[in-house]
């Protein structure tokens, strides 16, 4: 994990961070991006003050990206993910997307390559974010094929610092 620019404008405050899994030689790589946007004020939209947008991306096998089902499973496994965390979440939006592509004509031919990305934001209903940044940390696992690997996500602390007189 890095930090990495967080996209202004959006609110007054906001962190990102990056991630990618590197695990020996993996079939499915997974990397993504995980952002935090705070309003002191709230933002009615939001339903609190902090929103919580991430993204994460996996190259797939043609198999799992031509199943019908691909879309609705990668989204549970965003729930799972939540869950598992036990991070609290409320206004839920977001997406799957399944590509496919081909290389042709100059650029070297290969294989066809599948990606899953899944895109979400939701409303943290705590101010201890930890469990948040753990469940993305366990979607990268799952979506790289590293579930087995579940059981050692590092305990990560994002307590508010309050400042000592």
């Amino acid at each position: 994990m890095t930090e990495v620019p967080a996209p202004r404008g959006i609110a007054p405050y906001s962190a990102a961070l990056s991630l990618k899994v590197e695990t020996g030689e993996l079939d499915h790589p997974a990397h993504g991006r995980f952002v935090i946007f705070y309003d002191p004020e709230g933002h009615s939209s939001w339903g609190g003050k902090f929103r919580i947008v991430m993204m994460m991306q996996t190259r797939t096998d043609l198999t799992m990206a031509a199943d019908p089902l691909i879309k609705q499973v990668a989204w549970q496994w965003f729930h799972e993910a939540l869950d598992q965390a036990g991070a609290g979440a409320k206004k839920t939006t977001g997406t799957v997307t399944v590509e496919t592509s081909e290389s042709f004509g100059s650029i070297r031919r290969g294989e066809e390559i599948s990606y899953l990305e899944i895109r979400a934001s939701w409303t943290p209903q705590t101010l201890d974010l930890s469990a948040h940044l753990e469940a993305w940390a366990r979607l990268a696992l799952i979506c790289s094929g590293q579930e087995s690997g579940l059981a050692e996500v590092p305990v990560i602390s994002l307590v508010p610092h309050t400042a000592k007189a």
